[in-house]
């Protein structure tokens, strides 16, 4: 299949197609059988024996069916699945890879996607998939709301790439994209062993949210740093507290500059400059209502609203019906309690109606409340009293429950989308948005002035690292670093060749464009 490494070819054939392509080297083989001497049944024969012997110990002894694994979207372009490891399963699997066959989708189809340790569950694993291909895209499309479903994994394979990246006892690792996961996996098994530097560009607002709140980078990282360049529109859900060496910048990273500053820093001993603690403060300490805004804006884009009214219709519903089986609710005025929500546990908010209460089609606050808990799946922070308060804001004859329209409007609130509101909806939306505008017109210059004035490397790192070949006499002073790319983007990684080649790096590359 060598027309397969013209970019222009492979681009235009489906990657099933490509894969079907190979299964003609089957009948090549049969062919061949007829047309040489007879010795020629041993050198096909022997290798196609192994070559079925391990299809069949991989389908029938790692092939496993989890049988409710977790699928929730992670953004506007992906889908995170978790799941409980099967009992064959190595308690802590290395950088390794599965297969996974979702039924529902295709029972002929397997793919492959690079497996992470479930950061806060034991002995669970965690896959990010992206949206690229004619089988990721209809699995994001079926994976409307949060929900469990079956799946098939085979595997997991160790990667080839895990012992071959990191030789020296300092790297930086690029990766561009969905290539953080495997990268991060990587990371994680020389944690504590090499100090190997993260440098993560990415346009997916989801991916870097979805990153950033699961998985602690932070710890894996502790002894090194984690540089964040977000290329994408949509402001930022960020964590509340941001580990002190991870770093995020809006703009696409001048990779020389990048790199010669981190090596810079920590070859010299001096460190990062002052000013990038000083910017990445400012982004940290966003003002709480602003991060509201942008993490409930974040779900309205990732999710249809239609989706997401019906599912606060479904909890409205279990909730009202959980009541009565807890203990009967007694003949209600339709009034509804005005007891705040209990903060530290959406289980404890008030549940004042049974089934027969609830109108057709009509929300409640407990099903509002559960339906944004659940979809942003611990991403960003929201306050339950605020949204209480424009819960009945929004309910206008207080009768405890909202209709569609009154459901889009409250959507429209809490996004700021341009849609007609009453006078005091605009009064409760004008003060949210007056305890937003304090802060983030320094938050945004900050980030800005990070980005272009290159305060992570620039001319001077340069210099510096030309000077330490120029005069190393000899010897090879940057020996004890190497670099290794994991993503799909030509352009990255020949830049990084270059950059290599410049300053006598050793470079690995590991690219996810099958």
């Amino acid at each position: 299949c060598w027309p397969m490494v013209i970019p222009a070819i492979k681009e235009r054939l489906a990657f099933e197609v490509r894969k079907g392509l190979h299964y003609l080297s089957i009948v090549w083989a049969i062919i061949l059988l007829f047309h040489s001497k007879s010795r020629i049944y041993y050198l096909i024969g022997i290798p196609a024996l192994m070559y079925l012997v391990d299809y069949l110990f991989g389908y029938f002894v790692r092939n496993s069916l989890i049988e409710n694994a977790f699928f929730e979207r992670y953004g506007e372009n992906g889908v995170a699945l978790h799941f409980l490891n099967p009992p064959n399963w190595d308690k802590k699997p290395k950088t390794s890879y599965v297969y996974v066959m979702c039924p529902w989708i295709s029972k002929y189809q397997w793919h492959a996607f690079t497996i992470f340790p479930e950061p806060t569950k034991e002995n669970h694993t965690m896959l990010c998939i992206e949206s690229s291909g004619d089988w990721t895209k209809e699995l994001h499309r079926k994976i409307k709301v949060p929900c469990l479903r079956p799946l098939y994994v085979l595997g997991p394979y160790k990667s080839p790439f895990s012992d071959a990246a990191v030789t020296t006892s300092n790297a930086i690792a690029v990766a561009s994209g969905i290539g953080i996961t495997p990268t991060l996996s990587l990371v994680l098994n020389y944690a504590g062993k090499k100090r190997i530097n993260v440098v993560w560009a990415c346009r997916d607002p989801g991916l870097v949210e979805y990153i950033l709140h699961k998985i602690d980078i932070g710890a894996i990282t502790k002894k090194s740093y984690a540089f964040i360049f977000y290329t994408g529109t949509r402001e930022l859900a960020l964590p509340k507290d941001l580990p002190s060496n991870i770093f995020i910048f809006t703009g696409r990273p001048h990779l020389e500059h990048t790199i010669t500053g981190i090596v810079t820093a920590i070859h010299s001993g001096d460190g990062l400059p002052e000013e990038i603690y000083e910017a990445q403060e400012k982004i940290a300490n966003a003002p709480f209502q602003q991060r509201m805004k942008v993490a409930l804006s974040r779900v309205v884009e990732i999710y249809n609203k239609d989706e997401m009214f019906e599912y606060a219709v479904e909890e409205t519903e279990k909730a009202a019906a959980a009541a009565v089986a807890e203990d009967p609710v007694p003949e209600s005025d339709g009034t509804i309690d005005t007891a705040p929500l209990d903060d530290s546990d959406p289980e404890t908010a008030p549940l004042l109606f049974s089934p027969d209460e609830v109108p057709e089609g009509q929300v409640s606050l407990k099903g509002l409340d559960s339906m944004i808990s659940e979809f942003l799946g611990g991403i960003g922070e929201y306050s339950r009293s605020d949204i209480e308060a424009l819960f009945h804001e929004i309910d206008s004859d207080g009768s405890g429950f909202i209709d569609r329209d009154e459901f889009d409007d409250f959507i429209g609130m809490i996004t700021t989308e341009s849609r007609t509101l009453s006078n005091s909806q605009h009064e409760l939306l004008s003060a949210m948005e007056r305890s937003m505008d304090v802060r983030r017109s320094s938050i945004d210059s900050s980030v800005r002035r990070s980005t272009h004035n290159n305060i992570l490397g620039n001319d001077t790192t340069i210099r510096y690292m030309q000077n330490l070949l120029k005069y190393s006499e000899g010897d090879n002073p940057l020996e004890d670093w190497s670099i290794f790319y994991c993503g799909g983007s030509n352009e990255i990684a020949q830049i990084l060749r270059e950059v290599t080649s410049k300053y006598n790096i050793d470079f690995a590359v590991e690219k996810f464009d099958w």
